[in-house]
């Protein structure tokens, strides 16, 4: 057996001769427990044995300095990964050295001999500067991984299934067999037949049946009928052996014609409530500090408030006439009739205002309703409060009859305004309105609730980088214009971590209804919207899929924390959106804030958005209180199209929010109005506080 090589004779104990090794070789911990023990055995006095004595070596009286690397030693460290340079990792410079340095507190260097960040700092800030080191390393696996998968590779030959594995897969491959037997046509005459025609020859059949009719397969399958399309006729041939089944399968056949022949019927009406009294109108410059209808640029906020409007009535002070068959001295008529027959000073054609507004408000909606019911959207309906703030339109000094302003101005093409909805900056601004909400509506427990959204351009899946297409592929390479305009609303778990969250893409209004009540502080708007919902369970390996993945709060002040930078992917606005919810009647009732960040505000430089930013670092860029309505029973029926199947349609119809028992638009005004006229008695507009 060969011996170690050892400095010191092996039959010589150790405790007899511990001095042999040079104290200036020592390093890390040992050469500083070797200092504490000289120190403990005398000093400067020399080195003194157990019992006391000096044990005579002159290097004992004078310990060498301790040298700079021996005061900073690390306190942690990070090794780079070798499949990745140094630029990838840390960037241009070491540029994020920097930012992990102002992000944790911590100090940071690069040691090049070792490949590694040397990191020293507290404890918990030494974890928090590994990890942010971590998650770039993570996004540029993501990355390459992304490249690797589209690259076809060897892979693993394919394990022997087990019994129930193989029963399973048989059991799928009888009922693909099954399902293609009605892709042809039926062996025999059948007991039901249906005929389902195509009117609209201008429609691409491919369309209508998809490609290699992978819609039209998919009601053959569900519903086990031959379906057949008759090019000459223009007819879907429909036949099986079931009588209920044949007439599904007509019936989604018919919708889905329905579907693609239809187009969004969009409508915007701006009406002008009847007031009880002659009014003239004029135009009022929005006061210093108002928030404008829409989240804007500083500059262009200031455009704004320099050329939108908002309309103002003024009594024009008509004295009632009084005719011969009024008596003005029987103290037995009833007031209410007086008031009733009072002549208010509007024409008779103002009189009738109200009724006419309704009748077209019946007509927009219901044609709204119908035209994407059988459309698998997002769709969303609900009345909100605020002021109507005139957009784009000249700046007029003179007065405005009503009959001219209703008749004239508002139903012209060009007219434009939108609905500004801050009723507030401040939860203190809005004590009235809560207590009227606590006395007179139900809370819901889970009250208030808090959600999150993010507004980005985004590509819809990962593309190649320009540097990667074929010379010939250039001009196919995708542009900016390819990008979707999209919004992820998230909601998280107990843990901070993003639990349910949805994408929606191409949002539309379809019916906007405005109202304008010149006797009043607000007025209100009624709105259907639609977008098309992106299932987030579909593909993680997205854009928004891997944005979603980098989402936590922060614990202590519940703020979004996001890394903006991620591949095809460029987040705009962030809100955080929190709602106190009632119950009156029938109606849902919401307060809501938003709290709005413009990430193109916030001063990130390229490399400090490849790493987490704390929304709670920065305060919001705009804050605003808002108030609305709406029925449950339209969030229920509107849930059903979320999970329609092709060619299926709801069960809900548009008369059943405009001729359902107390579902109806007169029903819907009334309310709106009760709730507008309550606001304008609770809540005071915030911008006057501002001119006192």
């Amino acid at each position: 057996m060969l011996e170690p090589e050892v400095p010191y004779d092996a039959d010589h104990g150790v405790e007899e001769d511990e001095d042999w090794r040079d104290p200036q070789i020592a390093s890390g911990d040992a050469a500083a427990a070797l200092r504490v023990q000289e120190q403990e055995w005398g000093g400067d006095d020399g080195a003194r044995d157990a019992q006391g004595g000096n044990v005579g070596y002159d290097y004992y009286a004078a310990p060498p300095p301790i040298t700079e690397s021996q005061e900073q030693m690390p306190e942690d460290c990070w090794m780079l990964p070798p499949e990745y340079t140094l630029v990838d990792v840390l960037g241009r410079n070491k540029s994020k050295l920097d930012e992990i340095r102002f992000e944790t507190s911590t100090s940071l260097k690069y040691n090049e001999a070792k490949h590694q960040v040397d990191i020293w700092g507290d404890r918990e800030s030494v974890y928090r500067a590994k990890h942010l080191l971590d998650l770039i390393v993570q996004r540029l696996h993501r990355r390459s991984e992304s490249s690797r998968r589209k690259t076809k590779k060897w892979g693993k030959p394919e394990r022997e299934l087990t019994e129930k594995e193989r029963r399973r897969a048989e059991r799928k491959q009888l009922k693909a067999e099954e399902e293609r037997t009605f892709h042809r046509f039926p062996n025999q005459p059948l007991s039901y037949n249906a005929i389902v025609p195509i009117p609209n020859n201008s429609i691409p059949m491919n369309q209508v049946l998809g490609l290699k009719e992978e819609f039209l397969n998919r009601i053959r399958a569900d519903c086990k009928c031959f379906m057949n399309y008759n090019q000459n006729t223009n007819v879907i041939n429909v036949t099986g052996e079931n009588e209920d089944k044949v007439k599904e399968a007509a019936s989604r056949m018919r919708n889905l014609y329905l579907k693609n022949a239809r187009s969004p019927q969009y409508a915007t009406l701006r009406l002008l409530k009847q007031p009880k009294t002659n009014m003239m109108v004029k135009y009022r410059k929005l006061p210093q500090g108002y928030i404008t209808p829409r989240y804007a640029l500083p500059a262009e906020q200031q455009s704004i408030l320099a050329n939108n409007r908002l309309l103002e009535g003024m009594v024009t002070g008509v004295v009632a006439r009084i005719t011969e068959r009024q008596n003005l001295i029987d103290l037995d008529d009833d007031p209410q009739d007086n008031d009733a027959n009072a002549d208010s000073g509007l024409s008779d054609e103002m009189r009738q205002l109200d009724a006419k507004n309704e009748k077209q408000m019946i007509n927009a909606l219901e044609m709204g309703l119908a035209s994407i019911r059988l459309c698998q959207y997002e769709i969303k309906m609900k009345i909100r409060f605020g002021q109507i703030v005139l957009t784009d339109y000249p700046n007029r000094q003179d007065t405005i009859p009503l009959e001219d302003l209703a008749n004239k101005f508002f139903p012209h093409h060009k007219f434009r305004s939108v609905l500004a909805p801050c009723i507030g900056r401040s939860i203190e601004e809005l004590h009235p309105l809560f207590e009227w909400l606590s006395s007179n509506c139900i809370q819901f427990t889970d009250s208030p609730r808090t959600s999150y959204t993010v507004e980005a351009d985004q590509y819809p899946q990962f593309v190649q980088r320009p540097s990667a297409y074929a010379r010939r592929d250039q001009q196919t390479a995708p542009m900016e214009q390819d990008k979707w305009r999209t919004t992820i609303i998230a909601n998280f778990t107990g843990e901070r971590r993003v639990g349910l969250w949805n994408l929606i893409a191409e949002g539309q209004d379809i019916v906007t209804i405005s109202s304008a009540d010149l006797e009043n502080d607000y007025s209100w708007e009624l709105k259907l919207q639609s977008a098309q919902r992106f299932s987030s369970m579909d593909d993680m390996d997205t854009p928004h899929g891997q944005f979603v993945e980098s989402l936590t709060l922060d614990p202590e002040t519940n703020r979004l924390i996001l890394v903006p930078n991620t591949r095809d992917y460029e987040p705009h606005l962030i809100t955080q959106k929190t709602k106190w919810v009632y119950a009156l009647d029938d109606w849902i009732i919401e307060v809501g804030r938003d709290e709005v960040w413009d990430i193109h505000q916030i001063d990130l430089s390229d490399d400090r958005r490849d790493l987490p930013v704390n929304l709670s670092s920065f305060n919001p860029h705009r804050v605003i209180l808002k108030f609305s309505i709406y029925r449950e029973t339209w969030v229920n029926r509107f849930a059903e199209n979320l999970s329609l199947q092709i060619g299926e349609a709801p069960n809900w119809t548009p008369a059943q929010f405009l001729a359902n028992g107390n579902e109806n638009m007169h029903e819907i005004i009334s309310v709106a109005q009760q709730m507008t006229a309550m606001l304008s008695k609770e809540v005071k507009p915030y911008y006057e506080s501002l001119a006192l």
